[in-house]
């Protein structure tokens, strides 16, 4: 069995496959930007590309619900975006990992683009919490001090904001404790 990619999804994928040409080979870009490694192209006579199909063995039975997935560090996994939202634009996809979500937060000028990715990471954490466990543990090793300079380093003037973002989202929760003790620190050094 095949399920075929309809004309708005292959024209999507068309232009940001344009992006990852640079970066990687066809067949690469092509299988990490589906998640999976069987597929198939059509091409047109002019080369260009007209449809793809997916080959249904491929297809993973949790890709609906990439939120329950277990396997893997919790960067990698995949989290759900909202579907008109703007991650979505950006990443021509309909999910995010926790890293790139981490490096939109981060390192983006847009605010909104920030919040975005901050919203959805912390929501993911709300209905998942090993993510948040594992984020937690991860961070055990800096005290709040030594975080809020970490991320004011890489975030620059907008980590206040962001930290402060995260301790509303999770309030009552570890991760919104450790936010807002995080975010008493900022201005303090």
């Amino acid at each position: 069995m095949a399920i075929s990619l309809d004309t708005t999804t292959v024209a999507q994928v068309e232009r940001v496959l344009a992006r990852d040409r640079i970066a990687m080979p066809l067949p690469e870009a092509i299988s990490r930007r589906l998640g999976v490694e069987s597929w198939m192209l059509t091409l047109g006579p002019d080369g260009e590309l007209r449809a793809i199909t997916v080959l249904a063995d491929a297809i993973d039975p949790l890709a609906e619900r990439p939120e329950t997935r277990s396997a893997g560090p919790p960067l990698d996994r995949a989290l759900p975006l909202p579907p008109k939202g703007v991650l979505a634009r950006i990443l021509g996809a309909p999910t995010a990992t926790g890293r790139q979500l981490a490096d939109l937060a981060l390192r983006r000028d847009d605010p909104e683009i920030r919040g975005e990715a901050v919203r959805v990471a912390v929501d993911a954490m709300m209905h998942d919490p090993s993510l948040e466990k594992a984020l937690l543990g991860a961070l055990d090793t800096l005290d709040d001090g030594a975080l809020a300079q970490a991320l004011e380093g890489v975030a620059g003037d907008a980590a206040p904001g962001l930290v402060a973002l995260v301790a509303e989202r999770a309030r009552g929760r570890p991760l919104g404790r450790r936010a807002a003790g995080v975010l008493t620190r900022f201005g303090t050094r």
